[in-house]
């Protein structure tokens, strides 16, 4: 039972850790798709954390009922005959993340540590390779000490935006808000997020050969997921207008907070980097080893190199492009796998 509820954790923290980006632990996601919707976003946000949920533990059955190696499986369930041009696309937009990300980690460490962008993205690059090389137990090795980590300073954030300042608030949208807008902002966030896990997911579904524990883990993780965009969205909401002018909201946050925790946030922005990274990498090398009848380890020394060299040439504009045609493929993935797949 013990070993059963620690690996319930461990599948938990693993879904939270592949969704938990830099755009997330910088707040910047949190607040340009809930907080500008004030006090309505809180029924977004449940939305999220309900899909989350329930949509994950589908992605999980998925790859324990199919044995799927890879997210190439589930989109075949989904996609059908389609499967072929929609696995092309996001194996090169999961690429393109995971490049945006690694650049994210160079800017970061030549910020605060005054670490070259190349070395720090070399340092990260290596760190991602190591824990990636080992599989599902480097995931769930690297998610089991950074997560708890970002998830402690997400409530002493939180604990801090409850302390200051007037206990009785309310904050207005920035504009008029519909039933629709709630809706369609809670299925966004989720379609996009869902996909960019569902390689993490289908994997663990393979290999845990125990649906009891995986249901329990989907849960888990939804819940945490739901909890940390909860607070960060009340933490982000105590502080408007001011953080509309931030490029990273949280940090006019954590310097009120003191030095420390201004440290802290580099690190925790940091993990976040390396726990999408490590996860998205694992994905795209997995299909990628599927695809080219790759050994694991070369798939993955390849897809590192391919995003070291996407990170350098500048493609941020693509992202722009990639991000929302992810986001709709994300939509269709969560209709067939919450209505559809039942068995």
């Amino acid at each position: 039972m013990k070993r059963n509820i620690v690996l319930s954790i461990k599948i938990a923290f693993a879904y939270v850790g592949t969704v938990i980006g830099a755009g997330f632990a910088s707040g910047q996601e949190i607040l340009r798709f809930f907080t500008v919707y004030g006090k309505y976003s809180v029924f977004s946000i449940m939305l999220v954390a309900f899909l989350f949920v329930c949509v994950g533990i589908r992605v999980l059955r998925v790859g324990f009922e199919l044995s799927a190696g890879s997210f190439r499986d589930a989109i075949r369930l989904v996609f059908g005959s389609l499967s072929p041009l929609v696995n092309a696309y996001l194996l090169l937009a999961i690429v393109m993340v995971a490049a945006a990300m690694l650049a994210g980690a160079g800017a970061l460490l030549a910020e605060y540590i005054r670490l070259p962008v190349y070395m720090g993205m070399s340092v990260t690059a290596v760190i991602v390779g190591v824990f990636a090389a080992f599989g599902l137990k480097g995931i769930f090795a690297i998610n089991a000490w950074i997560v708890p980590g970002i998830l402690t300073f997400n409530v002493l954030v939180f604990i801090y935006s409850l302390m200051a300042g007037d206990s009785t608030f309310e904050v207005m949208p920035v504009f008029d808000v519909t039933l629709f807008d709630i809706i369609k902002t809670g299925v966004s966030y989720a379609s996009f997020n869902i996909v960019l896990a569902m390689g993490v997911l289908t994997s663990v579904g393979c290999k845990v050969k125990d649906l009891r524990v995986l249901k329990v883990g989907g849960v888990l993780g939804g819940i945490i997921l739901g909890t940390m965009l909860l607070m960060g969205n009340y933490s982000l909401m105590r502080c408007i207008p001011e953080v509309y002018e931030f490029e990273i909201p949280m940090l006019y946050i954590v310097r009120r907070m003191g030095y420390f925790f201004g440290a802290a946030f580099a690190i925790v922005m940091w993990g976040a980097i390396i726990t999408t990274l490590v996860s998205n990498v694992f994905s795209v090398a997995c299909a990628a080893s599927d695809i080219f009848k790759l050994p694991m380890r070369m798939a993955l020394f390849v897809t590192i190199i391919v995003c070291a060299v996407l990170s350098l040439i500048g493609f941020s504009r693509m992202v722009t492009f990639v991000y929302p045609l992810l986001g709709m493929i994300g939509f269709i993935v969560i209709l067939v796998m919450f209505f559809l797949v039942k068995k």
